[in-house]
Order: C-alpha cells, then structure tokens, then sequence
C-alpha cells in the first residue's frame, strides 16, 4: 500500500475537519450541562491538534484508516467534556452518525445533479468544490446536532429520553448510511454485499421503532402522573396550612370569648339590661369560618367549597352554590380535593381579570352512578392557548397552568370527562366522573 500526500488536499482537509470540530464542539458543550475538564485554552489547542491529525490522515484518503483515526480521535477528544464512559461513548457514536448523515446527504444531493459517477470525480478535483461539499454536510449535520439537543431537554420523572430512543435514533443512522453506501457506489460486487447487510435491518428497524413508541408514551404518562401528584400534594398542603390557621383563630375567639363573658355576669346581677343585649348581639355576629355554603355530609366537599368560597366572597365576589350529594360518594378524597381546588382557584384567577360583575356559580350533584362538578364564572373573554390546550395567564407556565390537565386525567380515571366552554362572558368547566 503506498501513500501519496498532496498539501493541496491536505488544505482541504484542514478546512473540513476544522469544520467538523467546531461541530463536535457545539454538541459536546451542549449535550450535558457540565463545564470542560480542562480550561477553554487548552481544549482549543486539543481541537486544533485533532483537527490538524485528522486532517492529515483524510489527505491520504484510505478508508479504513481515516475511520479508527476519527473514532480515536472523537473518543479523545469526549474525554476532555466528560466523565462517565457511556457519556464519552455515547457522544462519539453520535458525532459519528451526524457527520456522516451530513456527507452521506450532501452526496446523495450531489448525486441527483450529476450525469454519470465521472461527472462527480470530475466535480470534485476541484478543490472549492469539494469545500462547498463539506460546508453543504456540515451544516445538514448543524441541523442534526440541534435536532438532538433540542429533544434532550425534554424530561421524564427520572431524566432524560429513554435509552431506546437513542439506541434506535443510532440504528436508523447507520442503516441509512449503507443506504447511501449503496446509492453513492458504482460496482456491483460491492454493493451486494451492502444489500445483503441493509435488508435484514428492516425488521429490526420496525421492531425498535415499536418499542420506541411503547417507551415515549409511558415517558409521557409518568410526567402527567407525577405533575397530577404534586399538584394533589399542593392542594393537601394548603389545607394543612389553612386548617392551622383555622385552628388559631378558634383559639383567638375563645380567648375573646373568656373576656366577653365575665362582663356579661356583672351586667346581668347590675341590672343594665340594654348593655347586656348589645354584648350579646355583639357575640352573636362572631363566628369562625363566616358563611356556610355547603352542608351536603361529604366532609372534602363541603370543607374545599366552605374554605375557598369564602375567601372569594370576602372580596367582594358574588357566589351562588348548589351542592346535592350523598355522603359516600365512591370517588377518593384526594381526587376531590384536587378537581374542587383546581376549578375554584382557576375561577378566582380568571376573575381577577375581570373589571366589574364578578360572580362564580357552582354545582355538585349525583346522578344515576355519575358525579357530576360544574363550576361558573364571568370572565373577560380572553384565553392563552399552547398547542389547542389552555394555559395560565400567569407568567410561571412551568409551575402554573397543568389544572386542567390534572382534572382531566382524574376525570379519565373515573371513566369520566371534562368539558370546557366559553364565550366572552363567562367560563364554564364541568367534569363528570363515574361514581
């Protein structure tokens, strides 16, 4: 085997190779939030060496060795960005797959312009086209690069995307690359070989792609599930936390209750009959929680609607409520609670918005096996949607606006639905559950 080094190529190469570690840069810097463990001097000098490395093996242009010296090298050049050895594996199979899709597409488009494979030879003998070539694939594998770490900031409960999506995004690579082997290759012994590899990965191909599917959607159920959690754990620890307030001003009206009391006595044995009635009346008008709205036996039900209505109504907000339910009812406290919750607080939020009328209406009643929760309120007619869903008006979206979501996955559960209507009075949202 003998070598010949031309510097002309040897340029190019230089040029490709620079391009392609600027690329391998932007992925590795990227891909996990973690700093270099070398300074940012020294990992330009590492990717100008390897760049210039490469560059030289490439100009010879002997397949084989050009792909252990860039495997060596992307290996090299992981280690300085990363720790764990599936982390350093993982990014080199994937700079790998991304650069050669990019060449692999910008032969194929090559290609598809060209006459004959002499037309192509002839194309690339001039060194400026063979650098369009490369800056053509380097900027495909650019849109690759973004593509993957756009995807990698989607979580699950315990991280990133499943393994399988990655296993399988690698093997539909390089399956399409010896596709393209195929397509870019003139001999017909060889490329016997390429389809008696491709053809026995097609079914290999269907089958990742099924579990792939199977592991994304339980990756989706498990972010729902845990959101709907937190969201049933926020609304129990509101409760707590008004419930210990309630608890504190219970014990303020019986301390104000001791002092009012003895008065009383000496009044009563003085004979001041009006002052005694004015004391009393003003004992009259104490009370602990203010207005009763809702006295249906189902302690969650009644204690959400008593303690949220009456936190709108000393706003001023004018409340209607009809509550007609046995005491038990075969749907979970914790269910309850959340869909009661959210509604109302969703309520108060929209009728923050609104300038004059305000007004929430709300309903609960049973029904041959069905439970049936409506609540109304004014509204200003203006709704923020992402993706058809509505979404809260409060700057947090991350935080806020998963109500709706949480209330129809339990509604779901109870082989139930919701529905939302609106118009630019008012926002209706009733949920049925199967009770």
């Amino acid at each position: 085997m003998i070598m010949i080094f031309n510097m002309q190529t040897f340029f190019v190469h230089i040029y490709a190779s620079g391009l392609e570690y600027l690329l391998m840069y932007f992925l590795f810097s990227r891909y996990k939030p973690m700093k270099p463990r070398v300074s940012k001097e020294k990992l330009i000098l590492i990717f100008c060496i390897a760049s210039l490395v490469q560059a030289f093996f490439d100009s010879f242009e002997y397949f084989i060795i050009n792909v252990i010296v860039s495997a060596i090298l992307f290996l090299v050049v992981s280690f300085f960005f990363f720790t764990k050895w599936q982390d350093i594996l993982m990014t080199s199979i994937i700079a790998t797959a991304v650069i050669d899709i990019g060449e692999g597409v910008a032969s194929m488009l090559l290609m598809s312009t060209a006459i004959s494979s002499q037309d192509v030879a002839e194309f690339m003998m001039k060194p400026s086209n063979t650098m369009l070539l490369y800056t053509i694939a380097r900027l495909i594998s650019l849109g690759l690069v973004l593509f993957i770490l756009r995807f990698r900031k989607i979580r699950s409960g315990s991280g990133n995307l499943p393994i399988i999506y990655w296993t399988t995004f690698l093997f539909i690579t390089m399956k399409d690359i010896l596709w393209v082997l195929i397509l870019t290759d003139s001999p017909v012994k060889i490329s016997f070989y390429y389809w008696a590899a491709v053809i026995p990965l097609l079914p290999v191909s269907y089958i990742l792609f099924y579990y792939t599917r199977r592991s994304i959607e339980n990756m989706v159920k498990t972010q729902v599930d845990s959101k709907v959690l937190d969201e049933k754990n926020k609304y129990y620890e509101q409760q707590l936390i008004t419930m210990k307030q309630t608890l504190e001003s219970q014990r303020t009206i019986r301390h104000d209750l001791k002092n009012k009391l003895s008065p009383l006595i000496y009044l009563a044995e003085s004979g001041k009959t009006d002052e005694l009635v004015k004391q009393v009346r003003e004992l009259g008008s104490l009370s602990v929680l203010g207005k009763i709205y809702a006295e249906s036996g189902n302690i969650t039900i009644d204690y959400i609607i008593n303690l949220k209505l009456q936190a709108l109504a000393n706003k001023g907000i004018t409340i209607s409520c009809e509550i007609n339910v046995p005491n038990d009812i075969d749907v979970a406290p914790f269910d309850l609670s959340t869909i009661l919750g959210n509604l109302i607080d969703n309520a108060a939020e929209a009728l923050e918005y609104v300038p004059n009328e305000k007004w929430i209406g709300i309903k609960v009643s049973y029904q041959v096996g069905f439970l049936m929760i409506q609540v109304i309120n004014s509204f200003d007619g203006i709704v923020h949607l992402d993706k058809k869903k509505i979404i809260s008006r409060k700057g947090d979206t991350e935080n806020h606006g998963i109500g709706l979501s949480s209330i129809e996955t339990i509604a779901k559960e109870y082989d139930g639905e919701m529905i939302v209507q609106y118009d630019k009075q008012q926002f209706n949202v009733i949920v049925k559950l199967l009770a």
